[in-house]
C-alpha cells in the first residue's frame, strides 16, 4: 500500500524531488498493533542525493488506537535515509531500496513514527 515507486527520482539530478499526498482509511489488520480511529493523511517529500533517497514527512495525521489508549498523531518534518545498499556505520537508521522493483516501502516507518508518539 505504500511502496512509491523511485525509478525516476534515482535517474534524475541530486536534488530532484517530488511531492505526494494522501488521505484513506486503513483497515483493520493492516497493523497488527494499531489501530486507525481517523484516516491516516500523509504529505511526504521525496528527494534525489547521489544514490539514495531522502523521505521527508511534512506531515502525518490520524487519531490511533494503541494499547486501548486513543492517540492524536500530528507530526511534522521527519526524515528517513533509503539507500541502495548497507551503511555499516549507521545500520538502525536507514532503510534500503527495493532494487528490484526500484520502489521504497513507507509501511514500517510510518508504523515507527506513530509509535514513537504513542510511547514518548
Amino acid at each position: 500500500m505504500f511502496e512509491i515507486p523511485v525509478w525516476d527520482l534515482l535517474a534524475s539530478f541530486t536534488w530532484d524531488s517530488r511531492e505526494l499526498e494522501f488521505e484513506g482509511e486503513i483497515l483493520p489488520g493492516f497493523y497488527d498493533d494499531i489501530e486507525f480511529k481517523t484516516p491516516l493523511y500523509l504529505k511526504i517529500k521525496l528527494i534525489s542525493l547521489d544514490d539514495w533517497i531522502m523521505v521527508v514527512f511534512e506531515k502525518i495525521k490520524a487519531n490511533v488506537m494503541f494499547e486501548w489508549t486513543l492517540y492524536f498523531i500530528d507530526q511534522e518534518n521527519i526524515e528517513r535515509e533509503f539507500r541502495k545498499t548497507f551503511d555499516i556505520s549507521n545500520p538502525d537508521d536507514i532503510k534500503y531500496i527495493d532494487m528490484k522493483n526500484i520502489t521504497v516501502d513507507l509501511k514500517d516507518v510510518i508504523r515507527e513514527e506513530i509509535l514513537i508518539t504513542c510511547i514518548e
